[in-house]
């Protein structure tokens, strides 16, 4: 009987209004791509995604709510490389639920890089002097919006890579990396894309290098490390969607076909170009491979830096 209720379940789901969990506050970059697909994503169910902000450690709380909610596929989680790929080496102390026996991905959404970025005024525009200048002046000083997220471990490993000795000068934001550039307080600074385009097109910062392996579609002309000779420079900043584990695989199903059919939504298609946002849409196995793989690229970082969550 617990058989034929659960395929029955999966049948007719879903029959009532979608809960997707946004472990960050409004605003932030999860949560608008969480509000660009959630309205798609509805139609293509029948029923309304309706988007709740549980922000909190690192993503971490908003996460947990998940991983312990019922498997029914009523309550998803829109998961990001913070906190399903970062977060399990960073708060690998206090991290309340395991990433790959707690969820059932479903699909990764968008991908986007971070951004080097040099103030306006500053000679060194490519990676090439960019480091050379780094390695002849020992803590010089570089910006990033905060310590343990992607673009913050993405700078330890270009020190890495070439072996540079830098300090950082971690911000509360995007917003105020930014104005630290514009300010002169720095001269060099990582971002994530969103914000870096916003100095970029302000005048206010310069782009070096982007850290995907291909170049994004908002900056064609800007290289990447890869190019630049940083052949072990790919790190990028992701959005994924997530259910609790033990979800009906149909349901699963359902999920991803919708959240495929958001992905060709026309606003969704247009405003994914303007945030420099490339859609990927992978399958609920794809991304269930890529999320191990990240988890473990990212556990290197976090060593690689030192890193941890405050206690």
């Amino acid at each position: 009987m617990a058989m034929f209720g659960t395929a029955a379940e999966a049948q007719n789901y879903p029959d009532r209004p979608v809960t997707m969990i946004v472990p960050w506050a409004p605003g932030g970059a999860a949560d608008i791509i969480a509000r660009l697909v959630a309205e798609p994503m509805g139609k293509a169910l029948g029923q309304p995604v309706v988007i709740e902000n549980r922000p909190g450690a690192g993503g971490t709380v908003g996460s947990a709510v998940v991983a312990k909610a019922d498997p029914d596929g009523y309550t998803i989680l829109m998961g990001n490389v913070a906190s399903e790929a970062i977060a399990p080496a960073f708060y690998a102390d206090t991290i309340p639920y395991k990433v790959l026996e707690d969820f059932a991905p479903v699909t990764q959404l968008i991908q986007q890089p971070s951004v080097l970025l040099v103030s306006k005024d500053f000679e060194f525009d490519n990676v090439k002097d960019l480091m050379a200048f780094a390695k002849e002046n020992p803590g010089e000083l570089y910006a990033t919006p905060g310590v343990g997220n992607s673009p913050y471990l993405t700078f330890e490993l270009i020190k890495d890579n070439y072996d540079v000795d830098m300090e950082n000068v971690p911000y509360d934001s995007g917003a105020e990396v930014n104005n630290a550039l514009n300010a002169g307080d720095v001269q060099i600074a990582i971002n994530n894309l969103p914000e870096a385009i916003k100095a970029i097109q302000a005048g206010i910062a310069k782009p070096v290098a982007v850290t995907a392996a291909e170049r994004n579609p908002l900056l064609p002309d800007v290289p990447t490390f890869v190019e630049s000779g940083g052949d072990k420079i790919v790190a990028i900043s992701w959005q994924g969607i997530f259910a609790p584990a033990g979800t009906p695989d149909a349901i699963v199903q359902k999920l991803y076909e919708a959240t495929a059919a958001a992905l060709k939504d026309e606003n969704v298609v247009q405003r994914n170009k303007e945030l420099g946002s490339v859609p990927v849409g992978s399958t609920p196995e794809e991304f269930k491979a890529f999320v191990a793989s990240e988890i473990e690229n990212w556990a290197y970082m976090v060593k690689l830096a030192g890193a941890s969550a405050p206690k």
